[in-house]
């Protein structure tokens, strides 16, 4: 959920074992030498806009995405902003640039814009402690608690992993001062400052941490950084439309349906409430309702260096540096990935709450966004003045998000379109492994998956019942159901899920420990495996039903 690393990650993995990638890096033209530092950008008028605006088209179309909306901020001004494809799939509302769609992990850096905004007014400081702020925050490390600032809380650098299974089991019952509470609980797999590890949970409590330095109250978390959200960042630059409120948003007469993917890969509508329900804990982290229209309004300031495109100042240009300025490394891709130069230079460090890296020698700062229905993209050249955002109403639309990111760029320095093949390529591979993922899946054997019916516990995922009927097995954790389909190779015991929200190449193991069966719930983007110990039969009033 709101991931910024699993769709870079994955990107990678299809390229490295694709043979259209191993052929393209041996041509000349896929690795351009000359750097484009000292070059100035194109404008995004007549022929160049037309080939743009085009490409989108296709490349949705070539995805399958359901809709999008794309803004494009270039000299101070939107030089662009269009809809494309439709609302919700199976209905004729078209997205335009003013359609309210979640931005996922977009907000993580208008969470820190306005972490700085508070610094200008005096009443937070980069180095204020955490635990001043939130006295029953701690990690499991006790000298950590009383080193951790607002800062590195921003960085991805303290130590936390990603942990993003237990934001999704407990969505039912998690508040934001339960996570406050139970970061103590959390591994420790890293020391402060040495790796990138991206936790929502940590970045959520950075948020949290603000608004209350922004008066807000530690009794009401959420209401408090909404709040804070507002009067410090979303209507100075205008943007009156955006939101935290799904009740806002239904309100609207111009809003997107977010959209799934089955095991087939293929799109399908989902539930506003449910993709609202996983992020609200991590608000600061994940949980904004915007537009493209008024999320240009966001990147302008940001090239602007904190004015707004009113003239007023929202933030000054040295803190906002501040959030610019790189933290923590990425690692590289591996250098026989077959990835091309300009992918991977994209991520070379994280900042507070941006990706730092360069396009061919422009300094290049982005983030993407991901929920369970939506994907977002935003992007920043700030030395050529151009920016970029794309909201889409469908799951995984990395693919599309950065081949209409790099094809701007292409277009934007007179460059070859050489990305889209990158693209075109890990579509192919993409569909050649959801093709071969088919063929593994197999029938549920009642016989099989009998002796592993019943009710089972996690220390730390909670309880979830296994219960099978007219050849469906369920996983039902209370908030969810999942359908658990078997990988025919291994026999009936490992399972892959699918529907919301765990519809992927999430496993389910079952084994025994002794006598007792016991069950094994793997994230597919961490690879952290969950143990759930056996807890008991169940009646036969329960329901197997999706």
């Amino acid at each position: 959920m709101i991931r910024l690393v699993a769709s870079v990650v994955v990107l990678v993995a299809i390229m490295s074992g694709s043979p259209a990638m191993t052929a393209r890096e041996a041509s000349p033209a896929a690795n351009p030498a000359t750097s484009l530092a000292e070059t100035g950008p194109l404008p995004l008028t007549g022929a160049r806009l037309a080939e743009f605006e085009a490409y989108v088209g296709s490349m949705l179309e070539k995805t399958g995405v359901p809709g999008a909306a794309v803004a494009v901020v270039q000299g101070g001004e939107v030089a662009y902003q269009q809809g494309f494809g439709l609302r919700a799939l199976g209905q004729d509302a078209p997205v335009t640039p003013d359609t309210l769609m979640m931005v996922g992990s977009v907000t993580k850096p208008m969470t820190a814009t306005m972490a700085a905004t508070l610094v200008d007014d005096g009443k937070l400081a980069w180095d204020t402690l955490v635990v001043d702020l939130l006295p029953a925050f701690a990690v499991a490390d006790p000298d950590l608690t009383r080193r951790l600032t607002v800062r590195d809380a921003f960085c991805a650098c303290t130590g936390l992993p990603e942990r993003d299974p237990e934001l999704i089991f407990n969505a039912g019952s998690l508040t934001p001062g339960r996570l406050v509470a139970q970061a103590a609980t959390l591994p420790l797999t890293a020391p402060l400052g040495e790796r990138f590890q991206y936790s929502n949970q940590m970045f959520g409590i950075g948020g949290y941490a603000a608004a209350v330095a922004a008066g807000g109250s530690a009794d009401d978390l959420y209401g408090a950084y909404v709040t804070a959200m507002r009067e410090q960042l979303l209507d100075p630059l205008g943007m009156a439309r955006s939101t935290f409120a799904l009740d806002d948003v239904v309100a609207s007469d111009d809003f997107a349906q977010p959209h799934g993917q089955d095991l087939a890969g293929a799109y399908r509508p989902a539930s506003l409430a449910e993709d609202e329900r996983y992020v609200r804990s991590v608000a600061p982290a994940g949980a904004l309702w915007s537009t493209a229209a008024e999320m240009a309004r966001y990147v302008q300031m940001e090239l602007a260096g904190g004015v707004a495109p009113d003239g007023a100042r929202i933030v000054s240009r040295a803190t906002l540096d501040a959030t610019w300025e790189p933290r923590v490394a990425i690692p590289p891709p591996p250098a026989d990935a077959g990835v091309p130069p300009e992918f991977a230079a994209m991520g070379r460090g994280y900042g507070l709450g941006w990706v730092v890296g360069d396009y061919r020698g422009q300094r290049l700062l982005w983030h993407s966004g991901g929920t369970f229905g939506f994907s977002t993209q935003a992007a920043l050249l700030p030395d050529a003045d151009l920016g970029l955002v794309v909201l889409t109403n469908g799951i995984n639309a990395s693919f599309f998000t950065y081949a209409v990111q790099f094809r701007l760029f292409e277009l934007a320095f007179g460059q070859p379109a050489t990305f889209d093949e990158v693209v075109t390529a890990g579509i192919d591979a993409g569909a050649q492994q959801t093709m071969e993922l088919q063929q593994q899946l197999g029938p549920v054997d009642p016989a099989t998956a009998g002796p592993y019916l019943g009710r089972y516990e996690s220390d730390v995922l909670g309880g979830v019942a296994i219960v099978l009927g007219e050849g469906t097995l369920i996983l039902d954790a209370g908030d969810f159901r999942a359908e658990l389909r078997p990988l025919r190779e291994a026999g009936g015991m490992t399972y892959l899920t699918s529907h919301l929200p765990l519809a992927g190449p999430a496993t389910v193991a079952f084994g025994r420990d002794g006598g007792d069966p016991t069950m094994t719930f793997t994230d597919p983007t961490t690879g952290e495996a969950y143990h759930f110990a056996f807890a008991g039969t169940i009646g036969p009033d329960a329901t197997p039903t999706i």
